[in-house]
């Protein structure tokens, strides 16, 4: 395990909740001095209690232990990629639109 995204990720889930480390510690029947060993890199959680953060938060233990967490991680967001297509298009045709209207406006100066 990487000792510096354990530490990162532990802190990050702490603070996303607002929990300071004696709250955080209670949630997961450890000592608040072994969530500070966890999150300065001087320790690694057992397995046991990587197990009951990760099921705690919804998260795979994968997830604390391979790449840093990020908010939408955490918040378990999923950014609606099909959405941003239809943005696209509808921006384009908005676009469009509004290039006809400058025409119609342009030809009825004349």
């Amino acid at each position: 395990m990487q000792k510096q995204i354990i530490a990162k990720n532990f802190k990050k889930l702490r603070l996303f909740k607002n929990l300071n480390q004696s709250e955080f510690a209670e949630l997961f029947g450890i000592t608040r001095s072994t969530v500070g060993s966890y999150e300065e890199g001087r320790a690694e959680p057992k397995l046991e209690t990587l197990l009951k953060i990760a099921d705690h938060f919804k998260l795979k233990v994968d997830d604390l232990i391979r790449s840093e967490l990020t908010v939408n991680k955490i918040a378990h967001f999923e950014y609606p990629l099909q959405q941003t297509k239809d943005m696209k298009t509808l921006f384009k045709k908005l676009d469009e639109m509004n290039d006809r209207i400058k025409n119609i406006e342009h030809q009825l100066k004349k």
